[in-house]
């Protein structure tokens, strides 16, 4: 990884002098991280939802098992890796390891088959390694994107003081909801390839992978157009990169005035002689604690009290859909529905980033309702929480409806697309993909929230990560019906729903 650091620093020289401003800001590098997810995961997730249909079902169930596993247990050092090598060098290695799976996909499809063992493992394999690699990339993600989010909130400060009002104080939200949005529109785009393909050719073939592992490598370059957060600025930002020398320095002042290869502490404090300079060149916030010292570090706030009141939901934001999506969808929708179905669970996952993000920032409400009364972040956060039980709620109750009718239907209980009864289970999806961003994006703000420094939201993500891996795992596991039939999988999700929803309350005295 170290080539590939001189590699980002090398990049990183070449914006400084060359990115204008306008591509500085916040929300367009936000933005620029949503493109690389845009790209990945328009390839993974149509693997993934079609895995049966082109692996055949044994293969899919050990594959996926396979990618769960692997990114559950390697959450444990992400924050770590993530911490010592930088965010961009991270993902970077994190995207190319989705292309694992891609290419030995394409040696499964080209040289081995059903039949063919070693062509099977190879399969399981490149999932492993997926789940590894989306580890990493999750977790330097979410780093980046909260960093993206207190550097905002200093650009944010700067501009009150030159006279540019900004009534949110805090950024995550909308940062966020950004790049949810952006990352949901790979479902519609890997949807849209998929129907176009499978509406001719029934199974797999090395030409869709192909275009998978182009996809997946376009978002590996894009991962090269990040910038570090201290390079970031606004438009409205005046502050000035040709500083003179002073006794002393923010360290703001100090991230835009270090050169690229000098001595930088992991506090970000400058550490060599100081020389004037006119292009904003940095160093990346990189952990010089030992391996044992950043476990240690991902421990403790792993079994912290705030992260305790979390672990549940966390774990709930991935068990929930295996149910929903596979359990649910695939048996009260015809085929050619789930398609346009999916399409409504994605458009509502966008619109409810979008909203939730600008909601949980705003620290005013409307100027006509009270006097412009203040919201403080606790009562945000709840009214978030409130809202959240209220919409999910509703689409368990629709779905337990469509469970309980089916148990004592004669008749089959898949709904076309042009029939009236398909109305209440698409409404069930549309609740749940509201509900869904709306849980993801506030679980981010939570977390940009109680932790300031980078090397902290890494450790934090990968806690999140780590449980929210672990419950899609466990979702996947209990999905045949001979484990645990469909209105009981009903019945576990909102269990956990419930309780971990309202062990969170106890989070919100932390804010």
């Amino acid at each position: 990884m170290c080539g590939a650091a001189t590699m980002f620093a090398r990049i990183d020289n070449f914006l400084a002098n060359h990115s204008p401003a306008w591509y500085r800001a916040p929300s367009v590098q936000t933005a620029t991280l949503g493109v690389v997810f845009f790209w990945v995961f328009a390839a993974y997730t149509t693997i993934q939802f079609y895995a049966a249909s082109t692996y055949g079902p044994d293969l899919a169930a050990d594959s996926v098992s396979a990618v769960y596993f692997c990114f559950t247990v390697t959450c444990l050092i992400a924050p770590s890796v993530t911490n010592k090598f930088g965010c961009r060098v991270t993902m970077f290695f994190g995207v190319l390891a989705y292309a694992s799976l891609v290419l030995n996909s394409l040696i499964y499809f080209l040289y081995g088959g059903e039949d063919v063992r070693w062509s099977r493992r190879m399969v399981v394999v490149g999932g492993g390694i997926l789940g590894c690699g989306a580890s990493l990339l999750w977790t330097s993600q979410g780093r980046l994107i909260l960093q993206y989010a207190s550097k905002a909130e200093e650009l944010r400060v700067l501009e009150e003081q030159d006279g540019v009002l900004n009534k949110s104080k805090t950024q995550t939200g909308r940062l966020m909801g950004l790049f949810w949005s952006i990352f949901q529109c790979s479902a519609l785009v890997g949807g849209g390839v998929s129907f176009l393909y499978f509406n001719k050719k029934p199974e797999g073939s090395a030409a869709l992978y192909c275009l998978f592992l182009a996809f997946i490598l376009i978002g590996a370059l894009f991962t090269q157009l990040l910038l570090p957060p201290s390079m970031l600025k606004t438009s409205g930002s005046t502050v000035s990169f040709n500083r003179t020398k002073s006794p002393s320095y923010s360290s703001l002042d100090l991230a835009e005035r270090t050169p690229l290869y000098c001595n930088v502490d992991s506090g970000g404090q400058y550490t060599g002689e100081e020389t004037e300079v006119s292009i904003p060149v940095v160093v990346a916030d990189l952990s010089h604690q030992s391996w044992s010292e950043e476990a240690r570090g991902t421990f403790y706030l792993f079994i912290s009290k705030r992260m305790g009141c979390l672990l549940l939901l966390f774990f709930y934001t991935g068990f929930n859909q295996p149910y929903q999506q596979a359990t649910f969808g695939n048996r009260f929708f015809t085929r050619r529905t789930i398609g346009a179905e999916l399409i409504i669970f994605h458009l509502m996952e966008i619109l409810g980033a979008i909203v939730i993000g600008r909601f949980l920032d705003d620290d005013k409400v409307s100027e006509n309702y009270s006097h412009n009364k203040s919201f403080s972040k606790k009562t945000r956060a709840r009214l978030c929480l409130g809202s959240f039980i209220v919409i999910n709620s509703i689409g368990n109750i629709l779905a337990a409806i469509q469970e309980y009718n089916a148990k004592h239907a004669l008749t089959p209980t898949a709904h076309d697309i042009l029939s009236v009864g398909v109305i209440p289970p698409s409404m069930a999806f549309a609740c749940w993909g509201f509900a869904d961003a709306q849980i993801q994006v506030y679980c981010y703000w939570l977390l940009g929230g109680f932790y300031s420094s980078g090397h902290d939201h890494a450790r934090a993500v990968g806690v999140y990560k780590l449980a929210q891996s672990l419950g899609t795992s466990i979702g996947f596991f209990l999905i045949p019906v001979s484990r645990l039939g469909e209105l009981s999988q009903l019945l576990c999700s909102t269990l956990v729903f419930v309780v971990g929803t309202g062990l969170s309350f106890q989070s919100t005295f932390f804010l």
